[in-house]
């Protein structure tokens, strides 16, 4: 006989779920699009549905656990999802026993960034380090923690909301009310908000040529495009938002003390263009050397989230059941 397990990757755009073996190998998989407007009972049918698809047909396949990845806070304890962005009707939604009574196999339920910093230390970049500082900066930053080789929670499941930082008391609010945060100085979002605000107020850049004046068309592949063409604007706000994730993360070391930090998301994906300047900025500001640690590009890419599920299985927190309301 053989252990499986099953995960999902639950987006507020798609479903993701695959059949999996306990060394990080995928040998099934499935998508849809979760349709997420049509409420939480549709997009629960739409996971069993993709789950189904996966299930093993081999009688000799023991499918060990089903395991969640879920944007926004979860409770990892009691399978609860306190909210999830772009998924209506995610509101303390008991999706662990929602899917366990469909399913009669142990659910866990997890964070997806926090998670995306497990498969990474399980199966990726940071696999060898028990104490690990994972970022991941897309739309927005979120991240994951790892301490003597176990995954970060928090008191309430809540741990590790690294985007949310504040590293310029000076700035705006970001929107989960905090001032000055990293996510909105330095995620793919908040570049190209910097960006369209310089052009808006009058400054000279290439970018606007780029998308043929349709300022609603940049996005960070248009600004890095420029920047490597040598546009000013363009580098000026790269600049900035990497030296402020610098800072963030010399926060991080001084806080942690990890012995690597990996960076994914889309906005990794300029390699050297964030890179450089998040080391040397690091490099400059940190305390003591024995702070530094390599800093290195993820390496699990879109597969993370499937494969965070699995490292949450292999080893979940210990789980109750959901506390009545007080």
């Amino acid at each position: 006989m053989a252990d499986v397990y099953l995960t999902v990757d639950l987006g507020g755009t798609r479903i993701r779920a695959a059949r999996c073996r306990p060394d990080g190998t995928i040998e099934a998989r499935t998508e849809r699009l979760t349709k997420a407007a049509q409420g939480a009972d549709a997009v629960i049918n739409r996971i069993n549905q993709a789950l189904t698809k996966v299930w093993p047909t081999d009688s000799a396949d023991i499918v060990r656990a089903v395991s969640v990845v879920t944007p926004g806070p979860t409770d990892p304890w009691a399978g609860v999802v306190f909210t999830a962005p772009n998924l209506p009707g995610f509101v303390n939604l008991p999706l662990r026993d929602r899917l366990a009574a469909m399913f009669n196999v142990p659910v866990y339920i997890g964070n997806d960034a926090n998670l995306a910093g497990l498969a990474e230390w399980r199966f990726g970049a940071a696999r060898g380090h028990d104490h690990v500082i994972y970022l991941t900066i897309s739309t927005g930053i979120g991240g994951g923690v790892i301490v003597d080789g176990r995954l970060l929670l928090g008191s309430r499941g809540l741990a590790a909301e690294l985007g949310h930082i504040t590293v310029d008391r000076h700035s705006a609010a970001c929107k989960c009310g905090n001032i000055g945060c990293i996510e909105w100085l330095s995620s793919g979002t908040a570049i190209v908000r910097q960006a369209l605000e310089h052009i808006r107020a009058g400054a000279t850049s290439s970018i606007g040529q780029r998308v043929n004046g349709d300022l609603d068309q940049v996005n960070v592949e248009v600004i890095e495009q420029a920047a490597a063409d040598g546009d000013l604007l363009a580098n000026a706000v790269l600049d900035e938002a990497f030296h402020a994730l610098g800072l963030s993360i010399v926060s991080l070391l001084h806080v942690f003390n990890p012995s690597v930090v990996v960076i994914g998301g889309g906005v990794s994906n300029m390699g050297d263009r964030l890179f450089k300047p998040v080391q040397a900025v690091i490099e400059r500001h940190v305390m003591n050397e024995r702070y530094l640690c390599p800093v290195v590009p993820a390496q699990l890419r879109g597969d993370v989230g499937l494969l965070g599920a699995l490292a949450l299985a292999l080893d979940p927190p210990p789980q109750r059941p959901i506390s009545p309301p007080a």
